[in-house]
């Protein structure tokens, strides 16, 4: 079975920022290898090797479903919160450029003593 090229790069990679990695596609890969392994020894074990089996199989459509369904949640989260920023800048404009300001100094400050 060949791993490196199933799941996603790491994140600690610096060639794999901004690729789309994420919790969700690490979790599909692994979900996929369990899938793999699975139909890889279907044939294989007793009685009680298959009733897991099928619990394990089970339990991934369920983990996947609810993957989609956190993904889904996250993001219209965002989207939420990326309006209300938006309406608290346009309401307060000059709050929002102090904000930015303050941001701006103290990552120059922080950079800059590197």
């Amino acid at each position: 079975m060949n791993t490196a090229s199933t799941f996603p790069k790491s994140t600690d990679d610096p060639a794999a920022a901004g690729d789309g990695d994420s919790i969700s596609s690490h979790l599909l890969a692994l979900a996929d290898e369990a899938e793999a392994l699975l139909k890889a020894t279907a044939r294989a074990g007793d009685e009680r090797v298959h009733q897991a089996r099928s619990r394990l199989v089970d339990e991934l459509a369920q983990i996947r479903a609810r993957l989609g369904d956190l993904e889904s949640e996250t993001t219209e989260r965002l989207r939420s919160a990326a309006h209300r920023s938006d309406e608290a800048v346009h309401a307060h404009p000059y709050v929002g450029m102090g904000a930015a300001a303050a941001v701006g100094l103290l990552l120059g400050f922080v950079l800059g003593r590197r």
